[in-house]
């Protein structure tokens, strides 16, 4: 399936930095406006490259075989004890 993503977020850059570009052009100097219009286009521009560069979960197996790799967070070791079966008690608000 294609990530439509990245040319969402691009296409978003794309036209604020033209309505920065356009303000500057109508106005004849840099307004504050025309400032936040080219911060906001920065933030979609930062955001279009990351997601364009995101690995995908997924790798290629095999041909056509798709194979998903599944991350665990929590490990046997990592978890920790209830702490009523500990012998702590629980607060009571």
């Amino acid at each position: 399936m294609v990530d439509n993503r990245p040319k969402v977020l691009s296409l978003a850059f794309a036209m604020l930095a033209t309505a920065s570009i356009l303000l500057i052009l109508n106005e004849g100097a840099v307004s504050a406006n025309a400032w936040a219009l080219l911060a906001l286009s920065g933030v979609f521009a930062t955001a279009a490259v990351m997601v364009f560069f995101q690995t995908n979960e997924a790798s290629r197996v095999e041909g056509n075989k798709l194979v998903s790799i599944e991350k665990s967070t929590e490990t046997e070791s990592q978890r920790l004890p209830d702490p009523a079966e500990s012998g702590f008690d629980v607060p009571v608000l």
